[in-house]
């Protein structure tokens, strides 16, 4: 489960980083939550797109936008049939620079060393005129088994164009969607962080 990421970066450091074109209206984050606007980084022809979408997945046949709110995550192990058209073609990367998880009620922030940026696994899926994605989650090893049995699936850079290359059937690309044995830095949070109204770098010390 993720319910919360960060992304503690400017455009144009985003834009540099995943080698992506704009124009993108974005400002450090450090309290990301469902039905919010994040970047998602999309391919255009040959070209890296990133665009504001909103977080929670709507897929093309539901009747309320509502249903997103239950759909932020995709458990890759059991590609659940609302999933399966997006996987083949719509595949997307989301940036990120760490992400929470709860601990005896206390919050953690996940990252790497000198908070810096990766991607997460996703999909989007258009709805009526609504653009919204998901993030894959998988199980958890190392660090993050001590906290949750699930996290996100962080993709190796090495991977991205793969991931995102709509002419390859996603469903060659489950491979993808392991868990990241990478050296991760769990934090502790603010417990401000638990309310989505509040914003900001101090979300990140444990106070």
């Amino acid at each position: 489960m993720c319910g919360r990421y960060t992304l503690a970066t400017d455009a144009e450091h985003l834009l540099v980083r995943f080698e992506a074109v704009g124009p993108l209206d974005w400002e450090p984050r450090y309290n990301i939550a469902p039905s919010q606007q994040a970047p998602v980084i999309r391919l255009q022809g040959p070209i890296r797109r990133a665009e504001l979408l909103r977080w929670g997945f709507v897929p093309s046949w539901a009747k309320d936008v509502r249903i997103g709110y239950n759909m932020i995550n995709a458990r890759s192990e059991e590609i659940a049939r609302s999933y399966k058209s997006a996987l083949k073609s719509r595949r997307c990367l989301i940036p990120a620079s760490g992400w929470y998880e709860w601990r005896d009620k206390k919050p953690f922030h996940f990252h790497f060393p000198d908070m810096e940026l990766f991607a997460f696994a996703g999909l989007w899926e258009t709805w009526r005129e609504l653009t919204t994605f998901t993030l894959f989650t998988t199980s958890s090893v190392k660090t993050a088994a001590e906290y949750h049995d699930r996290m996100p699936v962080i993709l190796n850079p090495a991977d991205y164009d793969r991931w995102l290359d709509p002419g390859i059937n996603g469903h060659e690309l489950t491979d993808l969607l392991r868990p990241c044995d990478a050296a991760l830095i769990a934090s502790p949070a603010n417990q401000a962080v638990g309310n989505v109204r509040n914003e900001g770098p101090e979300m990140l010390s444990g106070s």
